[in-house]
């Protein structure tokens, strides 16, 4: 058929149900078998189809939502499992309401018709009501300007155009689409056109670069995987090595003085290193993402201390979990940062103001208080937002103390209750 085809439905919903149509199971979709991201497929192929048209629209004025898809070179089996959808359609749809969807040229000339009732689809053979077909041509042509229709990236852009949870699976579905394209793109890649990783680091002839602007520095890391390179909270690893990056050897110093500011040394020579005896392949952060204290890999726990990964001796990879205030811990010991403190690891307490104790001993973070363990309490704090930080006032068996651990000649004091 010469004319573009496709089809066409418009349904009564609430918000909440289209949000469950997105989220429903579809196992024809080829990512994460969600309905939602079978629709993301459809508009996500208009980009290699220029004649194809892909709307999701809901009206939440109105509670009405408009889906078309429709194709330049049309060909039922293409449609079919959006077809398929409907059943979907049907039992979340707004309860007592009879709507159609119809596959149609967009001259119009229908083909196919299917009413849709709660819980049950039919293909109609019946005339349509009147109205049906010309209002769904008329919500179709009026995402249109001057009969055309906008590219997807732009469509994406407008307002009233696409249902805005919609667009967020489609953010997500061109991740995933580009994690399946990325392998390919890096193979080809060249020094004249060079494929971006991220951040400042791209790829050419199969090797990894940074672009150091400040420096205007292009440094390759040794015998980097550009496929597998990422970046773990910070740090740079790919399936064989970790890397970090050192000043050169005869280098200028990092940073310069200009008047009463330090700043980076544009003279600066920089180049990256393998950290020798770290898993890439199995280095990941240990649960913080974005605060993170402790990494590791199959074999040990590190820390960044001094501009590289130190290794914490005796910490056992596999047992060993981020607590939080900077303290971590495995099935043998508790640490504070990269040191061992005398803290029961099977019966300690750690409060929301960071103190950890067992039945002996008190820590805040690097300060042990020669409290008694036992009786030991915090009676007041400075503060909600931060009730780790300020003044404490804390009591054991022997009385009441101020503690405040910016105090370094005094972090106890005790409090008269004369």
């Amino acid at each position: 058929m010469a004319e573009p085809t496709g089809i066409f439905i418009e349904f009564a919903i609430d918000e909440k149900g289209i949000k469950k149509l997105l989220n429903h199971k579809f196992e024809k979709a080829a990512h994460n078998k969600k309905l939602g991201y079978y629709f993301c497929e459809l508009l996500y192929d208009c980009n290699d189809n220029p004649g194809n048209v892909f709307i999701l629209n809901y009206h939440v004025k109105t509670n009405k939502c408009f889906i078309a898809y429709v194709l330049n070179h049309f060909e039922k089996s293409l449609i079919q499992a959006l077809i398929d959808s409907l059943q979907i359609i049907s039992s979340l749809k707004s309860p007592q309401t009879t709507e159609y969807s119809i596959v149609s040229s967009t001259f119009p000339e229908v083909l196919e018709a299917y009413k849709i009732t709660d819980g049950n689809v039919a293909q109609t053979n019946q005339a349509l009501p009147s109205d049906i077909v010309t209002n769904l041509m008329d919500r179709f042509w009026s995402f249109s300007e001057n009969n055309a229709f906008p590219e997807p990236n732009i469509a994406l852009t407008k307002r009233n155009y696409f249902y805005k949870n919609f667009k967020n699976y489609y953010k997500k579905y061109l991740g995933y689409i580009e994690e399946i394209e990325r392998p390919h793109k890096i193979a080809k890649a060249t020094k004249d056109n060079p494929y971006h990783l991220f951040d400042n680091f791209y790829t050419y002839d199969n090797r990894v670069f940074e672009f150091r602007n400040h420096t205007k520095q292009i440094i390759e890391l040794p015998q980097s995987d550009p496929v597998s390179f990422r970046d773990v909270a910070g740090i740079k690893a790919d399936k064989n090595f970790v890397y970090n990056a050192v000043l050169a050897p005869n280098s200028p110093p990092s940073t310069i003085k200009v008047g009463a500011f330090t700043k980076n040394n544009p003279d600066a020579i920089w180049q990256w290193v393998i950290m020798e005896g770290i898993d890439g392949e199995s280095f990941n952060y240990v649960k913080e993402k974005w605060d993170t204290i402790y990494w590791k890999d199959k074999n040990a726990v590190f820390i960044y201390k001094n501009k590289e990964l130190i290794k914490l001796e005796g910490a056992d990879s596999s047992s060993f979990t981020y607590l939080d205030f900077c303290y971590g811990k495995d099935k043998d010991n508790i640490f504070y940062l990269d040191q061992v403190i005398p803290i029961d690891v099977n019966n300690y307490t750690l409060n929301k103001n960071g103190f950890i104790y067992d039945k002996k001993n008190v820590f805040h973070y690097e300060n042990q208080l020669e409290l008694d363990a036992g009786t030991f309490k915090v009676l007041t704090y400075e503060s909600e937002v931060n009730p780790f930080m300020g003044e404490f006032i804390v009591e054991d068996k022997n009385g009441r103390y101020s503690y405040n651990r910016k105090r370094k000649d005094e972090l106890i004091r005790p409090i008269s209750t004369e």
